[in-house]
């Protein structure tokens, strides 16, 4: 895998911001300078770094791997939230709108029509996996979502029969911003159920372009990228490499007899026996990237593109792929990302239309005897969005076709000189960072991957509120309607209206920043955000204008975070480093402190405490999640049974009380523990088998968001944690006035009654009074939140109920009451004051509600016979019945203390 994945970087660029992430022979190092400068490199190169720092590669079979594991952990366990109900709902984009590209997507790899049937396409999301339209593109059904992968390479249709499709995954766009895939996928009913294959396959597939030989629907070839030209001859059930080296396309002539590849690796050659062997013809030199065409119906008509630097050269054959001329030449198809978006088609009933991919769809309508024209100009007003990634043609009408690009997908009925945007009910957005408002819950924001911060009040149909490579979004705590986004390298947006309108908001920011950059907003002070480049900034206008503060920090800042407990306290990380400020970001000091070489992708302080912090790790073979209780002096790895796969996100469950519970978003999906990291659980059933990349929980609804790099976003209703009240309560005579503790630890019912009249029990709940602080938890439930008394019940203590009025009790957040600390917090006053506390009356051991003759007789009986132990009448908790649970009882008699209520 090491030396497959250099293979691949190397031929592709990097990014010259500052190397918080040191890795030895890095490939991305090792780009020119004008692919360094493409957003769609910078995005890889963020995405992928960080998975496999600090090597240069990423383990083999790595994902694979991650997925059995999490396989297994579900078998073993199910999922933790196992009710009808408790399953993830997707809330869109379905779509996102994109300004002047309308209704988008996402990116698109692969598209095809159904041979037999142009009103069924096929077509293949980044990392959404395959999707199927049966009424030419109005509406579509997700296929493969709980397949092994779903990231896409190549579809291909035997047009002996069109249930049968086969889905190469790993997309051999070679952009790391998408994954390699598992192999190949093989449907025999339409898309509807899978098979996975990968017999003879490399273990990690880059699937260029799958080809079935035509009048033997037995017999495939597959070019997989860098792992070669592959051969199967019993419909995809085992491959066989047949040429090494990169190979980029493979393509058959009509009758199947002759077929002909192209690849870096492999060179260009041709076979002429149906493809079972392939002679190397040196009429054409082979560039980094390479994608050839033949006209079906002119098989001798054949168009040959290669990219090189930054440009992409035609060619043109007419004698059957023997020999070649250059055809536009001058031309400038602006590729200079064309590693990334390119490819070679040509109308298969008229070989003078032909098209090249690359930013544009580029096409020629006399065969290339002049230049080709730009017919979707996505920067200079055009409808069709930019990054071209694949084109079909419909089955029997040659003005009919489709092209897929990083927005979605677009058809012409016209051969592209007019597009109708096909992007309908299709969810594939790649997210960076979610967030919704906390005033309301309906309104969310994203940044996305070339499709801008996407926004909805609600509706699945989500639209940009400003466009780039969208990334970190933030609503100020203060004011909601203060809102803090960016674009790609901190290029911070800010509303004042609540997402109404944005404008920008860099002025003072400088310096380099990380491709997804942190934005803070402070938990009790309006006007005040953070963000970080290669130092910390703050804004005290609401991000109009910003100012350096820190100092103490290294590389660039990727995470932080701040307390809300204490603002004082902040974290800012830079690759495998953490660093804590305790002055409000103004000076930092390390506190990595023996974590993992690996890329900290996240730092959540726990709301209640700033000393607890949890943080995750990308990359593979370490931790992936590790907690410290002591503000980053020691940390513990709480990875548990968790499966070995680059962590993205995580949050401290807190609705206002202590949970034990963490949830973590991974590459293989969404996890939590309930006892603080010992062991996880797979959450919830509906996820697709995407990367699960950010999370964002909203308290007052009680939801938990996750944004995905390649399904759009998703939500799920968590269980309210049920009512629990710290009460403080003590049975008169266990008092000790000596020791000013309880003689002894002892059990007592509480009810919760409705507060009015007839004052019906809700619920009820059993807990042991600590003998130290007099208080116990008391766990409810059934209780909804509400207004009720609270009774207390003990086994020889007079029934007690709280103050007139009842109290107001929320579930998920902290309630408590305290009867010792005031005779008023008993309804009518009915407590008896032992030295500086209140108790419950003692004494009713036959629980009728007053104290009278029938205690004492039931005490001086057990007096009589020497009782001791857990008795009732064991009035004062010393262990044995004596003259002092006697005298006790006798006094309450004659006070003649009997229950009050309301």
């Amino acid at each position: 895998m090491k030396k497959a994945l250099t293979v691949i970087l190397i031929l592709v660029s990097g990014l010259s911001f500052s190397q918080d992430l040191l890795i030895n022979n890095n490939p991305y190092d090792q780009a020119d300078e004008i692919t360094k400068n493409r957003n769609s490199f910078k995005r890889e190169k963020w995405f992928y770094e960080q998975r496999m720092y600090p090597n240069n590669y990423i383990p083999k079979d790595a994902y694979r791997k991650a997925y059995e594991q999490k396989e297994k952990l579900n078998s073993e366990k199910g999922f933790a939230m196992m009710s009808p109900f408790d399953t993830w709902t997707n809330i869109g984009p379905t779509t996102g709108f994109y300004f002047s590209y309308s209704n988008i997507t996402s990116r698109m790899v692969t598209v095809k029509y159904d041979p037999n049937d142009g009103n069924t396409i096929y077509i293949g999301g980044a990392f959404g996996g395959v999707w199927k339209s049966t009424n030419s593109g109005a509406t579509w059904t997700a296929k493969s979502d709980n397949e092994v992968s779903l990231s896409s390479g190549s579809i291909a249709i035997d047009p002996a029969n069109s249930n049968i499709i086969y889905y190469g995954t790993g997309e051999a766009t070679y952009s790391g911003a998408s994954y390699y895939g598992r192999g190949l996928l093989k449907s025999t009913d339409g898309g509807n159920t899978w098979i996975s294959i990968t017999s003879g396959l490399p273990s990690s597939s880059y699937t260029s372009r799958i080809v079935i030989r035509p009048n033997n629907s037995d017999q495939l070839l597959a070019a997989m990228g860098i792992g070669g030209l592959y051969r199967s001859t019993n419909a995809g059930v085992n491959w066989t490499q047949l040429v090494s080296g990169r190979c980029d396309d493979v393509i058959f002539s009509p009758t199947g007899d002759t077929a002909y590849i192209v690849g870096s690796g492999t060179g260009y050659r041709i076979s002429t026996n149906g493809g079972s062997s392939f002679t190397a013809n040196g009429s054409i030199s082979m560039g980094t990237r390479n994608h050839i065409a033949l006209c079906r119906t002119s098989p001798n008509i054949l168009y040959y593109s290669n990219y090189t630097g930054s440009s992409i050269t035609v060619f043109k054959s007419v004698t059957a792929g023997f020999s070649f001329s250059q055809i536009a030449v001058g031309q400038n198809f602006s590729g200079s990302q064309a590693w990334y978006d390119f490819y070679m088609h040509v109308n298969p009933f008229d070989p003078n239309y032909a098209y090249v991919g690359s930013i544009d769809v580029w096409r020629t309508t006399n065969g290339g005897s002049t230049n080709f024209t730009n017919i979707t100009n996505g920067y200079s007003g055009g409808g069709v969005h930019v990054d071209q990634q694949n084109m079909d043609f419909h089955p029997t009408d040659p003005n009919q076709m489709l092209c897929v690009n990083d927005g979605g997908i677009w058809k012409s009925t016209n051969r592209g000189t007019s597009w109708i945007n096909q992007n309908t009910n299709q969810t594939l957005t790649q997210f960076y960072r979610i967030a919704a408002d906390p005033s309301n819950a309906n309104h969310i924001l994203g940044g996305t991957q070339d499709n801008g911060t996407q926004r909805t009040l609600g509706a699945l149909n989500w639209s940009a509120a400003f466009g780039g490579d969208g990334a970190e979004v933030c609503f100020h705590a203060k004011n909601n309607s203060y809102i803090l986004g960016e674009s790609q390298n901190n290029g911070v947006q800010r509303s004042s209206n609540g997402g109404a309108s944005w404008s920008s908001g860099t002025s003072g920011l400088s310096g380099t920043a990380s491709w997804v950059a942190p934005i803070l907003s402070h938990p009790d002070s309006a006007t005040i955000f953070y963000t970080a480049r290669q130092t910390v900034f703050k804004t005290t206008n609401w991000g109009a204008s910003w100012f350096t503060i820190s100092t103490g920090t290294g590389g660039t800042i990727r995470e932080m975070a701040i307390s809300k407990s204490s603002a004082n306290i902040m974290y800012a990380t830079s690759g495998a480093s953490i660093y804590k400020s305790t002055n409000r970001g103004y000076t930092y000091a390390s506190v990595t402190n023996s974590l993992p070489a690996r890329t900290i992708t996240s730092v959540n302080v726990h709301p209640d405490s700033s000393q607890v912090v949890v943080i995750t790790f990308s990359g593979f073979d370490t931790g992936h999640i590790y907690k410290t209780t002591n503000g980053g002096t020691t940390w513990t790895n709480i990875s548990g049974d968790l499966p070995n796969s680059p962590a993205n996100d995580a949050f401290i469950f807190y609705p206002g009380m202590p949970t034990g519970s963490y949830y973590i978003a991974t590459d293989v999906g969404v996890f939590v523990t309930s006892n603080y990291g010992q062991s996880w659980t797979e959450l919830a059933n509906g996820l697709p088998n995407t990367v699960a990349m950010h999370l964002d929980y909203h308290q007052t609804s009680n939801k938990l968001r996750l944004g995905t790099h390649g399904r759009g976003v998703f939500e799920i209703q968590l269980s309210i944690p049920p009512m629990q009240i710290q009460i403080s309560t003590i049975p008169e005579g266990f008092y000790n006035t000596l020791t000013g503790q309880m003689n002894m630890k002892d059990t007592v019912r509480s009810y919760l009654r409705n507060n009015s009249a007839p004052f019906t029990i809700a619920d009820s709940a059993y807990a042991k009074i600590d003998s130290v602080t007099f208080t116990a938890n008391f766990v409810f439930q059934n209780a909804n939140s509400g207004t009720y008394y609270l009774m207390m019940k003990h086994r020889n203590s007079i029934e007690t109920w709280s103050k007139a009025g009842g109290e107001a009790l929320t579930r998920g957040f902290p309630n408590n009451y305290d009867f010792t600390n005031s005779i008023t917090k008993a309804y009518g006053n009915n407590l008896s004051q032992v030295g500086t506390e209140y108790c419950n009356y003692s004494g009713d051991i036959d629980q009728s509600g007053v104290v009278d003759l029938s205690d004492i007789l039931l005490a001086y009986n057990d007096v009589s016979n020497f009782t001791e132990g857990f008795v009732n009448t064991d009035v004062t908790g010393n262990g044995i019945v004596d003259l002092n649970d006697l005298l006790l009882t006798h006094n309450n008699a004659a006070k003649l203390v009997e229950v009050v209520r309301p």
